[in-house]
């Protein structure tokens, strides 16, 4: 009875849905990393002996190449999304479908060379280039995030011109606007 109140619980069916993701194991991944890292740090800034800290150092590194691991071929989910955002044909605003073709882009350049770079890190072969691919990922990632933030800003804006130009005082417009303040 117990066994059976526990197994068939919805939590356990969620939790179960959530981890067979890939998405949802690098959270799981990911906090657990992060975790390790800040209380790395917290050992090392309250000054116990580097025994005690070497453990949550190699939690870190280790949940690291293994998120990495997961990643790989990842790219590929980004570079049809751009794919599919450069042939939207519909009423989308061009400078928006070229700001999330370029964040697509951007994210798939910074998932291939972290891809290149599992090679180096799982100890497969060293590359002497394995920095420089680090580096230029990093750059990628940045770009994405570059066009990410800018297609924002550019929503912000064009939202606020067009509630410019609402008339509040008709039934319609007040409709409009409270569809603009969301």
């Amino acid at each position: 009875m117990v066994a059976e109140t526990l197994v068939y619980h919805p939590a356990l069916a969620h939790y179960l849905r959530f981890v067979a993701t890939t998405v949802g194991r690098d959270k799981i991944l990911r906090t657990l990393q992060y975790f390790s890292r800040f209380y790395a740090w917290y050992l090392y800034r309250t000054n116990r002996p580097q025994s005690s800290i070497d453990p949550y150092n190699a939690v870190k590194k280790q949940f690291g190449t293994t998120r990495k691991i997961l990643r790989i071929g990842k790219f590929i989910e980004h570079l049809k999304a751009a794919a599919v955002a450069l042939d939207n044909k519909g009423p989308v605003d061009p400078v928006l479908r070229y700001l999330a073709v370029g964040r697509q882009l951007g994210y798939a350049g910074y998932l291939t060379l972290d891809s290149i770079q599992v090679i180096d890190v799982i100890g497969i072969r060293k590359l002497a280039a394995a920095k420089r691919l680090q580096e230029n990922a990093y750059r990628s990632w940045l770009a994405g995030l570059v066009c990410s933030a800018i297609a924002s800003v550019y929503t912000i804006w064009r939202l606020q011109e067009k509630s410019k130009t609402i008339d509040r005082k008709e039934g319609e417009g007040v409709v409009e606007a409270k569809k603009l303040e969301k």
